[in-house]
């Protein structure tokens, strides 16, 4: 990865930094995200001159999306932040360096090259090299001190309780994601027959588990956030859904995100092991007993974000090719779902299909304010 010759003094210029901004809006090239709108734009001579950049700089503009719908949970309202701590860790490599941050908006360096999404398509095995890179990430995440990240909500959950962190996602799942919008997806979660106090039952099952001594996750580490530079290495960008807590987590979220083929899942998980044993071996603790019970979590809980997500972006461009994708991520999210909320029954393509559309009938006819769905 490049490394840009930051001179501080020169990220203090607000006036420039807003210059790039609205420069990246007129002119920059769009990358789609949930969380964010990003553009990403080659300085201008006189602005790269101001920064004490070389020209041509290319740097990637991040404005997040208003009025987007909360299905995830962002601890850090400051991701450079967290980037900015990850530049003073020598045993963490390959992320991107925050340039600057003001009012609504933050400029990161950009990192040339392709997301592996691009390189090989979520259910394709991955190479086994790549596979390596990012576990061995995820075990020196185990060592970066907590000292070092920012002030942690109040009533966070005690180093090393996963049975309390866990509970707590799942609180976040219910109230923060599932209740707050229940309102308005009340009937399409109903004609899917899932059950308004699904997330409920999922927390009072939670089992018994073992102490691990909590990191930083990163939160969202999946094809999409993973980039595959020129020289064949790889960056994880994409910090804003990073937190403190059970390694376990993290790994999990991967597993199902990252959407491994099912025979390569257990190759990943062994490699997860072996990597983190080598560095820091207490967080490994209980293994196999309790990341099966993270990702029934990271299932459950996507069930709720992925038909919310899928509904109003139907209603924003239902046109049938449309129609078809996301009936189709609806029920995956369903199977997915099944045995950890314990679904009596999955509905049918037809069935899926019926309840979007009557969903998106009734929104419409109703008026209903526009959400954005990234």
């Amino acid at each position: 990865m490049s490394v840009l010759a930051v001179d501080r003094q020169s990220l203090h210029d607000a006036s420039v930094w807003d210059a790039v901004r609205q420069d990246a809006r007129t002119r920059g090239e769009s990358l789609s995200g949930f969380h964010n709108r990003n553009y990403v734009i080659d300085l201008r001579p006189d602005m790269a001159e101001s920064l004490r950049f070389e020209a041509h700089t290319q740097v990637k503009v991040r404005i997040p999306l208003k009025d987007s719908l909360k299905v995830v949970e962002r601890v850090w309202a400051d991701e450079g932040a967290v980037l900015n701590a990850l530049q003073r860790m020598p045993g963490v490599k390959n992320t991107p360096r925050h340039l600057a941050g003001l009012t609504g908006f933050a400029v990161h360096e950009y990192v040339p090259g392709q997301a592996l999404s691009r390189v090989c398509a979520p259910g394709k095995p991955v190479d086994l090299f790549v596979v390596d890179a990012v576990v061995g990430q995820m075990a020196r995440f185990t060592r970066v001190p907590a000292s070092d990240l920012p002030p942690l909500p109040a009533g966070w959950s005690p180093d090393g309780d996963s049975r309390g962190f866990l509970q707590a996602r799942v609180n976040f799942a219910e109230h923060e994601v599932r209740e707050a919008n229940w309102s308005e997806f009340a009937q399409l979660f109903a004609a899917l027959s899932i059950p308004a106090n699904a997330l409920r039952w999922f927390h009072d099952r939670i089992p018994p588990m073992l102490s691990r001594p909590f990191a930083l996750i990163h939160g969202d580490l999946h094809r999409h956030n993973l980039i595959v530079r020129a020289d064949g290495g790889l960056t994880i960008v994409d910090w804003e859904l990073a937190m403190w807590g059970d390694p376990l987590h993290d790994l999990a979220i991967h597993l199902v995100r990252m959407r491994y083929p099912s025979e390569q899942r257990s190759e990943v998980v062994d490699r997860w092991r072996k990597a983190v044993l080598r560095v820091r071996p207490e967080a490994a603790a209980g293994l196999d007993h309790d990341l099966p019970v993270y990702v029934a979590f990271e299932r459950a809980q996507s069930l709720f974000a992925d038909t919310m997500r899928v509904a109003l972006t139907l209603a924003a461009q239902a046109r049938p090719r449309k129609v078809g994708a996301a009936v189709s991520r609806v029920r995956a999210a369903l199977h997915m779902a099944a045995v950890p909320l314990r679904l009596r029954r999955l509905a049918t393509r037809t069935e899926v299909e019926r309840a979007l559309l009557d969903w998106v009938r009734k929104r419409e006819a109703g008026g209903s304010g526009t959400v954005n769905a990234d």
